[in-house]
């Protein structure tokens, strides 16, 4: 009896996951054990050891800010097997590689978030006719098609040729109230190029909430699928121009390609640097003119954008891309005329600049000639010459085939150790189980029975738990993230309208301004409390976007401690007033300090996460009128003690302030009414 009993006690924490803290090593135990009985679980491990090394080699899709630009979604559809289509138009007959479908990932929706709107049914068909003569590029109408999750998927056209491709659903996704389809972005590869990008699009059914959802987003070339990269890190920042005083000073880039080639296409790179100066990757300028000549002197040109300005708005971390069309010529010039405001300065800053010939970039390492640049001592990564040696601010770049082949099978990688993991935890469990029952003891299977009953009751509160919250979380995005976008696209329409007044127009540009921040927040709560396990590396990307929305205007800078922090597990109470008091410091600097510079150290220990925001504005005296400085004194205590974490606030007037937050990552018991 006692052997079963000794037996039990170590398979309850496999058995019972969470319900015993890993520190005391009971865990680990039973997994020795389990081990030493199941050869299955062995090999098991060798597997899962093989994809943990391989994963590191592989790039994976962005997961940064990205301005909520989610992309296609379909109106409600009333019948589920109404076929619905969307097509682009490649402008004339086109030799076609592949096509690629890259599903919406909703983070904030947690699981269901993952290929959210996919359709369960379609077809991708190609013509030269935009209404008939479609041949079949891919079937998949005869039986339901498993999500895809985040990662995207590639259909060889097997040379196919036309000038049409369609995508059409025959199945669609249940919704609220009907059913729906959606898509991030359609690519259609040939060669090198993302031929479908930036081409007509139509829908038989389309929703226009921008810039949340819009028809022009599937092909607009800026999803997660980012600047075709590989993992080797980059040696360089990019180019930074000297600041000016004003946002319209004309800045100018020139590239000599030795000789008048036939340009395709050329592709600026944004930045994506922490330096103070363009952090968050910004730097780009807001509107931009290119030109293409055998002048070098510009004084005649062949090619021009039409469009200077960038209707789709900041690219974040994808590439800015026009056209050619093959025109022949040697130098190619990027010119900013509305340059890109940090507080007060204005500078222009680019990564890469790529001109693509014969499906080639032929501007690598060419010659770089510009307007300015920055004079700044600190740093050797900044320079002309880095626009043109072959690499982001991050990483070496590739071509899109190649990434595109190397995040596929990065997905299906990280789905083959999830299943390898789940397969795992069932193994590890049987074999305990197994241990235990052949002590042959009445003791020890009423035990097991038990536990059994526990732990089912457990995942079965779990389960329904998930299943509100993710529809909690759907119904918030679906109807009123619906309609805060909504009233967003229709006060901008408002505030533009001609023969209104002055006063009516500002009331429009508030309503707006209202109407994002309201949204911002809900997707803040929707991320806070989304199923699944958030991680203090979820965490800090969350804080940089923040950063970016709230003082964007201001220098800012932000940095882990230590840059390569361990990703550590963080609780849903931790997460929530870690997150609600890292905003509440940022929007106090932005209402209150009239700061120029902001900095903001992310530190993680073992047990422990904290942040640190550091202004240069007016300061005040934290010991006088704390209750009306309107600086939320009370909220930052009242959030510590919570958590039972350790908030200290230092401000002198004139001289700037410090906020201060600490909160432990887990914690089995917070204080009632948090």
């Amino acid at each position: 009896m006692l052997r079963s009993i000794l037996t039990v006690l170590l398979a309850l924490p496999t058995a019972l996951p969470g319900a015993f803290a890993t520190e005391t090593g009971i865990r680990s135990l039973g997994d020795r054990v389990a081990r030493l009985v199941s050869p299955g679980i062995r090999r098991i491990d060798k597997h899962l050891a093989r994809i943990e090394q391989k994963l590191p080699s592989l790039p994976g899709l962005y997961n940064g800010p990205r301005g909520s630009r989610f992309g296609f979604h379909s109106e409600t559809i009333f019948h589920q097997e109404e076929p619905h289509h969307l097509q682009i138009d490649l402008g004339k007959p086109r030799l076609i590689d592949s096509v690629v479908l890259v599903p919406i990932h909703l983070p904030a929706l947690g699981s269901t978030g993952e290929g959210y709107g996919f359709p369960l049914r379609f077809k991708i068909e190609v013509s030269d006719s935009a209404s008939s003569g479609f041949q079949p590029l891919v079937d998949h109408t005869d039986r339901d098609y498993p999500n895809p999750g985040s990662y995207p998927i590639k259909f060889p056209a097997g040379k196919l040729s036309g000038r049409y491709v369609r995508v059409t659903s025959t199945k669609h996704v249940p919704a609220k109230e009907g059913f729906i389809w959606a898509m991030e972005e359609i690519m259609v590869l040939s060669g090198n190029y993302n031929i479908g990008a930036t081409n007509t699009r139509s829908a038989t059914s389309h929703q226009e909430l921008f810039p949340n959802w819009s028809l022009q987003r599937v092909n607009d070339g800026i999803s997660r699928v980012s600047n075709p990269h590989n993992t080797d890190p980059s040696p360089s920042n990019g180019f930074l121009s000297a600041p000016s005083a004003s946002g319209k000073d004309l800045k100018w880039i020139v590239i000599d390609l030795g000789k008048s080639l036939p340009i395709e296409e050329v592709r600026i790179i944004p930045t994506s640097s922490e330096d103070p100066e363009v952090v968050g990757g910004r730097g780009f300028p807001e509107a931009l003119a290119l030109e293409l000549s055998n002048d070098p002197e510009f004084e005649t040109t062949v090619w021009r954008t039409t469009k200077p300005r960038n209707p789709l708005g900041y690219p974040w971390n994808s590439s800015f891309v026009r056209t050619c069309n093959g025109k022949t010529g040697r130098y190619i010039r990027v010119i900013s005329s509305l340059l890109f405001a940090r507080g007060n300065r204005h500078s222009l800053a680019l990564a890469e600049v790529q001109a693509y010939s014969g499906g080639k970039n032929v501007a690598l390492w060419k010659d770089v000639h510009v307007s300015d640049q920055t004079s700044r001592a600190d740093t050797d990564r900044w320079a002309p010459k880095f626009l043109v040696d072959g690499y982001s601010s991050t990483h070496k770049l590739i071509e899109i085939p190649d990434y595109i082949d190397l995040i596929i099978e990065r997905g299906e990688l990280e789905r083959k150790q999830d299943q390898l993991l789940r397969q795992q935890e069932e193994d590890i469990a049987f074999a305990l189980v197994s241990v235990t029952a052949g002590t042959g003891t009445i003791g020890g299977i009423a035990i097991l029975g038990w536990i059994w009953g526990i732990f089912r009751q457990r995942t079965l509160r779990l389960r329904d738990a998930a299943r509100l919250r993710e529809q909690i979380a759907r119904d918030l995005h679906d109807d009123i993230g619906s309609n805060l976008a909504g009233i967003v696209l229709i006060s901008e329409v408002g505030s533009n309208l001609k023969g209104i007044g002055a006063e009516a127009r500002d009331d429009f540009r508030e309503i707006k301004e209202t109407a994002k921040h309201t949204s911002d927040a809900m997707r803040d709560i929707i991320w806070l409390t989304h199923v699944g396990n958030a991680t203090t590396h979820d965490l800090f990307i969350k804080m940089r976007e923040s950063v970016d929305l709230i003082v964007g205007h201001l220098e800012t800078s932000i940095r882990a401690s230590p840059p390569s922090f361990k990703v550590r597990p963080i609780g849903l109470q931790a997460r929530r007033h870690f997150f609600f008091a890292f905003k509440e410091a940022l929007n106090n600097v932005r209402k209150h300090a009239h700061a120029t510079n902001v900095r903001i150290l992310f530190e993680v220990s073992l047990h422990q996460v904290t942040f640190e925001v550091t202004d240069d504005g007016n300061g005040f005296d934290p010991d006088k009128n704390v209750d009306s400085s309107g600086h939320g004194l009370e909220n930052f205590r009242r959030r510590a003690e919570r958590v039972n974490g350790y908030y200290e606030i230092k401000s002198v007037p004139t001289q700037g302030t410090t906020v201060k937050f600490s909160t432990p990552l887990t914690q089995e018991k917070y204080r009632e009414n948090q």
